[in-house]
């Protein structure tokens, strides 16, 4: 899966590491997904989405340490959610026939999995995973070309065509 991860959703997850780290989270969850989305003003789900306006209070939130050299040293393991999320975020990517996973796919990726904290918070916010899927879709043309697609990635096994045209009948309704 990393290796179809574009530079912007890497940095993402390096972010959500970050705040769980700087919160002193010993777990990567849902919300810090979330809250690494609202990170950078260029991210394109910031872009597409507003996070950072529709969650004002979350944006730039104060933390428990001033900075990561003052956090301890923890690696933050991710939550059964936030794997399920990542899962889902390569799921998404798939369904919409793009390569490359970008940021948008993980904010998919956490409106599809409806039971966690995160998701809970974007539905409360007005956003429903069809109306996102619909405006990834409509904005699909203006995402940046981030290098070649691998020629690998279009040979299926039969058992993968017949499951990506299940997810993909699925995605679009």
């Amino acid at each position: 899966m990393f290796e179809r991860c574009s530079d912007p959703i890497r940095r993402a997850i390096f972010y959500a590491r970050a705040v769980a780290t700087l919160n002193g989270s010993p777990a990567i969850d849902s919300v810090h997904l979330l809250l690494s989305l609202m990170w950078k003003a260029d991210f394109r789900a910031q872009e597409l989405f507003h996070l950072r306006e529709t969650f004002p209070l979350h944006c730039g939130c104060p933390w428990k340490f001033a900075s990561l050299e003052a956090a301890p040293q923890s690696d933050p393991q991710l939550t059964d959610d936030a794997k399920q999320i990542l899962v889902r975020t390569q799921w998404e990517a798939d369904a919409a026939r793009d390569y490359w996973i970008d940021t948008e796919h993980l904010l998919l990726g956490i409106l599809g999995e409806k039971t966690c904290l995160a998701a809970q918070r974007l539905t409360s916010a007005g956003l429903t995973l069809k109306s996102a899927r619909r405006l990834v879709a409509e904005n699909k043309a203006s995402r940046p070309d981030y290098g070649p697609v691998s020629p690998w990635w279009g040979l299926q096994s039969p058992f993968e065509r017949l499951l990506f045209k299940w997810r993909s009948r699925k995605y679009e309704s």
